[in-house]
C-alpha cells in the first residue's frame, strides 16, 4: 500500500508531530509511506529526515496559490499513490487531489473558525471551497466525536462517508514517583500561548484558589502570541512570585515529572493531546466543560476533573492540594488507560482499516 501524507510544514505543533509519528508507525507496519511538505522549515524536519521517510515538495506557496504548473505537477505526483491523506486545506492541493482521481482521505483535526484573525471575505471564500471539497472526499475522519459533530454542521456533511478515529501518541515507559513530603504543591501547564488556550481562565482560577486557602505554585511552560498578555495579567494580580512563566522548553518531561497535577483551561479543542500526555505521566488533568474533544479523553476515567467555571476549577485544585496522596495512588491506572486507548499503534491500525475499506470499493 502506497500512502502520501500532506502537511504544510514540519513546524512544532500537535498536528505536525502527530502525523510524523503516525507515518513512522505506518512504515514499521510495512506501508510504503511518504510525506509531502509545502516548506521544509520547521523544528521536526531533521527528525523526519532521520526516519528515512521520502519527503516530497508540493511547490505550494501559500493557501491561495493557484499556479497551474504546480497544479499539474501535484496531480502527477498524487497518481503515484493509492491513498492521498490530507491533514489541512489548501485550494490547490485539494483540487489536485480531487482531479487526480486517487482515493483521498481528509482528517479534520479541528475547525479554524475564530482560531485566528483573518479577513472575513477570505474566510468565507475558503470555507465555501472547503465545504465543496470535504463533501467529495472518499472518507472524512475526525479526531473526536466533538470535531465530527462540528464539521457535520459547519460543512453540511450529508453524503460523504465519515468516521471518528481518536488520536494516538508515541508511548514510552513512565514510572510514576510519589512526591516527597516537603515538595511544594506544583500545578503545571504545558501549552502554546494562543487565544484558544484560554490561559487567562487558569490565572483567574489560580488566584481564586489562593483566596480560598490554596498554597503552592503554578508553572507555565510554553510561548506564543499571548505570552506578554498573560505576563501582564499575572503582574496585575500580584502573582509574579507564585506563577513562573518559563517559556518554550524542549525538556518538557522534566516539568511533567515535577508537576503534581496538570491544568489546561482551553476551550473547543479538537482533541487535546495534552490530556493523554498527562495521563502517561500518571498525573490528573483539570479541564473546563467546554474543552471540546479533550473531554472525551478524560470523561471515561476522571469525569470529576471536568468543571463548569473558574470557581469550580479553584475548588478542584484545592482538593488535590489537600489529597496529594490520591494523585500517586491513581497514577498507574491513568498510565494503563492512556496506553490501552491512545497509542500511536492503535491509531495506525484504525486508519489502516479505513484505508482498506475505501480501496475495496
Amino acid at each position: 500500500m502506497k500512502v502520501l501524507h500532506c502537511l504544510n510544514s514540519p513546524h512544532v505543533g500537535g498536528i505536525e508531530r502527530l502525523v510524523i509519528e503516525f507515518a513512522i508507525a505506518q512504515k514499521k507496519q510495512g506501508i510504503d509511506v511518504s510525506i509531502m511538505l509545502d516548506t521544509c522549515k520547521g523544528q521536526y524536519y531533521n527528525y523526519l529526515l532521520e526516519q528515512e521517510i521520502p519527503i516530497l515538495d508540493s511547490g505550494i506557496k501559500g493557501g491561495w496559490d493557484f499556479n497551474y504548473k504546480t497544479y499539474k505537477q501535484l496531480k502527477k505526483q498524487f497518481k503515484a499513490f493509492q491513498i492521498v491523506h490530507l491533514h489541512s486545506f489548501s485550494v490547490l492541493r485539494s483540487m489536485s487531489a480531487k482531479h487526480s482521481k486517487v482515493k483521498t482521505i481528509y482528517t479534520i483535526h479541528g475547525l479554524s473558525k475564530n482560531v485566528r484573525k483573518e479577513e472575513r471575505l477570505k474566510y468565507h471564500a475558503r470555507e465555501f471551497l472547503k465545504k465543496w471539497f470535504l463533501n467529495s472526499v472518499d472518507v472524512l475522519i475526525a479526531n473526536s466525536h466533538y470535531t465530527l459533530d462540528l464539521a457535520r454542521k459547519h460543512y453540511s456533511l450529508k453524503t460523504v462517508k465519515t468516521k471518528t478515529i481518536l488520536n494516538g501518541i508515541k508511548l514510552a515507559d513512565y514510572t510514576p514517583n510519589s512526591v516527597p513530603k516537603n515538595h511544594e504543591f506544583t500545578i503545571g501547564l504545558v501549552s502554546r500561548f494562543t487565544p484558544r488556550k484560554r490561559i487567562d481562565r487558569l490565572i483567574n482560577a489560580f488566584n481564586k484558589y489562593r483566596n480560598i486557602g490554596g498554597v503552592g505554585e503554578l508553572i507555565l511552560v510554553g510561548n506564543g502570541t499571548e505570552f506578554n498578555t498573560i505576563k501582564k495579567m499575572v503582574k496585575g494580580l500580584g502573582l509574579e512570585n507564585l506563577i513562573k512563566m518559563v517559556g518554550y522548553k524542549t525538556n518538557v518531561e522534566d516539568y511533567y515529572n515535577a508537576f503534581d497535577i496538570i491544568a489546561h483551561p482551553s476551550d473547543n479543542e479538537g482533541f487535546g493531546l495534552i490530556a493523554v500526555e498527562s495521563f502517561l505521566y500518571g498525573k490528573p488533568i483539570i479541564v473546563f466543560n467546554d474543552s471540546g474533544g479533550m473531554k472525551e479523553v478524560i470523561q471515561p476515567i476522571e469525569p470529576y476533573n471536568i468543571v463548569e467555571n473558574e470557581d469550580e476549577y479553584a475548588k478542584r485544585l484545592l482538593f488535590y492540594e489537600n489529597h496529594r496522596a490520591e494523585i500517586f495512588k491513581a497514577s498507574k491506572n491513568r498510565i494503563a488507560y492512556a496506553k490501552k486507548h491512545f497509542s500511536i499503534e492503535r491509531m495506525e491500525r484504525d486508519y489502516y482499516k479505513a484505508y482498506k475499506s475505501i480501496l475495496l470499493r
